[in-house]
């Protein structure tokens, strides 16, 4: 369709071409290891990509191409508590609990969980349609627990067609409706989905939604570990933003290659939290959820949206009414702009326990105190 350039310039689209670089689960794998393979300043750290995600093999279905052999030696090696090729704990591995997950799918949907069973891993991939793509990773056995039930976060990010990346500060987490226990086989204790777990008995039976803010979150952290001093800006909030740069960054040479302007995606990213307080990226969605599951979310997504459009329709489109003064600050903080020369990623050499002396001591890892640096690009 012929567009004269002003009609063109009044045109926003939602989306990116190639975000499925980092937005399936497939994909943020390889992608993530290309960028800390090339990335000098993760090579001189010696920072993995499973320094970020669990161990994690990519395998297809009806071939034992290298990953899926790679995978059949690390369980072996895990069964014989042989840890020495982790980049985790090795409290993490002691059951060889390990997730498959198909490629491309979301909200929680086909994910297996399988304790200690080879035989049973390789007969459901053998029973996959052929030549689909599966995530065989590492699951963290030892999770941090809410109210003794498992739980991940979803924070927001926002990628402009400026090739500027911002946080949502207001992040929330989503908490099973089981109590935790590593052997059981209910996904309903594994997978804190709100698209799977608003189907269990117990949804919304300890929690509105089964969802909280970071500020009950942060309530319960200080009566339940209030002598560590836990809080989730100082001590959670880094490693996520750093985690959610390292994304942006390891993609953002393949989206937006048309220079579309006026083009954004809103992504979410998922978190989960292991006893000794370290930060895992689970996975990275496009679409992601914006359902109203109780009145908190009720009232953050209208906050949320005005936030969004007025970084990126407001400056498409011009208001037809002039709006009223804002009461709340811009809650979307940029964390990555190369033409505003702001890179919020804290040097790769800083480790991902905030508190070293808490974490475990048969992990092969380093760990050094978080430091509070911003570079400049």
């Amino acid at each position: 369709v012929n567009m004269t350039r002003e009609a063109r310039h009044h045109i926003c689209i939602n989306h990116f071409e190639n975000i499925n670089s980092i937005s399936t689960k497939t994909e943020l794998v390889k992608t993530l290891r290309r960028y800390y393979n090339k990335e000098s300043d993760a090579v001189l750290a010696h920072y993995n990509v499973f320094d970020s995600i669990p161990t994690s093999f990519i395998v297809l279905a009806g071939s034992k191409e290298a990953d899926y052999l790679s995978f059949i030696q690390r369980f072996k090696e895990l069964s014989k508590d042989n840890y020495g090729r982790e980049r985790i704990p090795g409290k993490h591995c002691k059951e060889n609990v390990w997730l498959i997950k198909p490629a491309a799918m979301n909200q929680g949907r086909g994910i297996e969980v399988f304790n200690n069973d080879l035989e049973a891993m390789l007969k459901f991939l053998e029973s996959r349609p052929m030549f689909t793509y599966w995530v065989i990773q590492k699951y963290i056995e030892r999770p941090l627990l809410y109210k003794d039930r498992k739980f991940d976060i979803r924070v927001w990010g926002l990628i402009t067609w400026k090739s500027e990346f911002f946080y949502y500060r207001a992040g929330y987490l989503r908490t099973s409706s089981e109590v935790y226990e590593l052997n059981s086989k209910q996904n309903y204790v594994h997978l804190t989905n709100n698209c799977l777990q608003q189907y269990g008995e117990k949804y919304s039976v300890y929690e509105e939604g089964n969802t909280i803010s970071f500020e009950v979150f942060q309530g319960y952290l200080n009566r339940v570990h209030g002598h560590l001093g836990v809080e989730v800006g100082k001590h959670l909030v880094p490693r996520m933003k750093d985690l959610m740069i390292d994304c942006f960054m390891a993609a953002r040479s393949t989206i937006n290659l048309h220079k579309r302007r006026n083009s954004f995606e809103l992504l979410g990213f998922d978190f989960l939290i292991d006893e000794d307080f370290r930060v895992w990226l689970i996975e990275v969605n496009t679409n992601p959820y914006l359902g109203i599951p109780n009145k908190f979310i009720e009232g953050l997504l209208p906050k949320m949206l005005n936030d969004l459009f007025e970084i990126t329709l407001d400056q498409c489109f011009e208001p037809l009414n002039a709006m009223p003064k804002r009461e709340m600050k811009q809650q979307f903080e940029l964390l990555y702009s190369e033409k505003r020369r702001v890179n919020q990623r804290r040097e790769f050499s800083v480790g991902p326990y905030p508190f070293p002396n808490v974490a475990a001591a048969e992990s092969p890892g380093v760990f050094c105190e978080a430091k509070s640096i911003e570079r400049r690009v």
